[in-house]
């Protein structure tokens, strides 16, 4: 059941884009909430870890509002600990932080969408896993 709950949270909390020559927007918003979904559940398999820190640059960068409030910025580490992705001037407000915030899923499902799988045996077999596994989901419930 925790897949089909992960497609159901990007569904709810991530942004989305789509071609309207090819889909549309409800077509598109279902397959970046199943994209996301999915390479979530391969960044765990493969055991990938994130890591979240206070950026070095804060909102005056961007907001003239003062006093300037911190930015954070997440590192994707591979399962050897080598880093393969990272995002910075991530906002999560004045006194804001992502520790319970539904953007930090967002960002890391994001940063784990530009994993780099040796081999597309590799992918198929995590999609097939994932796929077993919302199978096995919607039978229990």
């Amino acid at each position: 059941m925790a897949r089909v709950s992960a497609y159901h949270f990007f569904l709810k909390h991530a942004g989305y884009s789509y071609d309207p020559k090819a889909e549309t927007a409800s077509q598109g918003r279902i397959r970046c909430a199943q994209s996301l979904a999915r390479a979530e559940f391969t960044a765990r398999e493969l055991g990938y870890s994130f890591e979240w820190s206070v950026d070095d640059t804060d909102s005056s960068e961007w907001s003239d509002e003062t006093p300037a409030w911190a930015q954070w910025v997440c590192v994707m580490r591979d399962q050897n600990g080598k880093i393969e992705s990272s995002l910075g001037g991530v906002d999560f407000g004045r006194d804001g932080d992502p520790w319970g915030n539904p953007y930090r899923r967002v960002v890391e499902a994001e940063l784990a969408l530009e994993i780099d799988t040796d081999t597309d045996d590799v992918l198929q077999e995590q999609n097939s896993n994932y796929n077993r596994m919302i199978g096995e989901s919607l039978r229990r419930a």
